[in-house]
């Protein structure tokens, strides 16, 4: 028993990837799912508000002072109340407060879409908390927007369909291991004409099955997602479509580049939930600090969930929607190309 823990230990000692994976990986993946949920849990949420001052009065100004106080340079001002509800339905902000509102003393109206709930609830006791202690007091109001339906129902449907679309894909590209193991992939070549056949198909399998895994997420959603026209529909298709191809092209990439299904598994796993947390899947990406949310677009999962609430929830195929196209295009493209030349080199004789 001791010789083979001798013979385990030296083997895992010389395994440098095995050593990463073991040692490095677990506090890494602590530190950041400390750093991205640990702020929110403490209500230290990096929220961007967009303000209109409509009183111009002593009272607004001071609210609007105590709000910059708060919030810094992620608060911005606007010139009227349709820019500030336009940003809300945007999403480019996560709450509108609309200063000298109509309808009540000294009124101050908080703008929010109804996924966001919990943003507004935190303003709300912000600005009750430092709003003036002038008579009379502050009345804070709160007002939902946008269509019917349920957002965060929404933003869980797509942050779950990529999600699992990385899992799917890691799983289903270990076969790329076994047939070369088996010696499949040599023999395969012969008949193909190269491995670049052999890698297209899985990476055609792996999108097709990617679109099924979609289409039976967003049915489970549907009741609480407004009605879609068949443009919007296709948009959508669309959207389905790029994400499994760009989750394929990383997924052969990566297991391309792994020797074997014990290296393979750790790396694909570690690195989906990295993406995953990152890109906004386990939790909204309006929860997580400024620099967070910056690095979730090297992610192809906050491209998807971005595109799907542009076209689901706000109806419209924007410049956004078609930059996350290109981006998962590129995405897809790349990663089929890398795990085709990694491929290639490996069973070249």
């Amino acid at each position: 028993m001791i010789a083979l823990i001798g013979a385990h230990a030296r083997a895992f000692l010389r395994d440098r990837p095995g050593l990463v994976m073991t040692l490095a990986l677990p506090p890494l993946v602590y530190l950041l799912f400390a750093a991205l949920f640990g702020a929110g849990a403490r209500g230290e949420v990096d929220l961007r508000l967009a303000v209109h001052d409509a009183a111009r009065a002593g009272w607004s100004r001071d609210v609007e002072t105590a709000l910059g106080q708060s919030f810094g340079a992620r608060m911005v001002s606007h010139p009227d109340a349709a820019s500030v509800e336009a940003e809300v339905l945007s999403g480019r902000a996560d709450v509108g407060v609309l200063l000298g509102a109509p309808g009540a003393s000294r009124p101050v109206q908080v703008l929010t879409t109804p996924g966001r709930a919990l943003a507004g609830d935190m303003v709300t006791r912000a600005l009750e908390s430092r709003a003036p202690g002038a008579r009379p007091p502050t009345v804070v109001q709160s007002r939902t927007i946008g269509p019917a339906g349920d957002l965060l129902a929404l933003y869980y449907a797509g942050a779950v369909a990529v999600m699992f679309l990385f899992f799917n894909a890691m799983h289903g590209a270990m076969g790329v291991i076994d047939d070369r193991r088996s010696g499949l992939t040599a023999r395969l070549r012969l008949l193909a004409g190269g491995t670049a056949p052999i890698i297209g198909a899985r990476l055609a399998w792996l999108t097709l099955l990617g679109v099924a895994q979609s289409i039976f997420v967003f049915a489970a959603a549907v009741p609480a997602i407004p009605a879609a026209t068949p443009g919007l529909v296709g948009a959508w298709a669309v959207t389905a479509a790029l994400s499994s191809a760009a989750a394929a092209g990383v997924a052969l990439a990566l297991i391309a580049l792994c020797r074997s299904r014990a290296q393979a598994q750790p790396v694909s796993t570690s690195l989906v939930l990295l993406m995953a947390a990152l890109g906004g899947s386990m939790a909204p990406r309006f929860l997580m600090p400024d620099e967070f949310r910056a690095i979730g677009w090297l992610t192809p999962h906050a491209w998807t969930i971005e595109a799907y609430q542009a076209i689901v929830w706000r109806s419209q195929v924007d410049a956004g929607v078609l930059t996350a196209w290109v981006v998962l295009a590129a995405v897809a493209v790349a990663g089929g190309l890398l795990g085709w030349v990694v491929e290639a080199r490996r069973t070249l004789p």
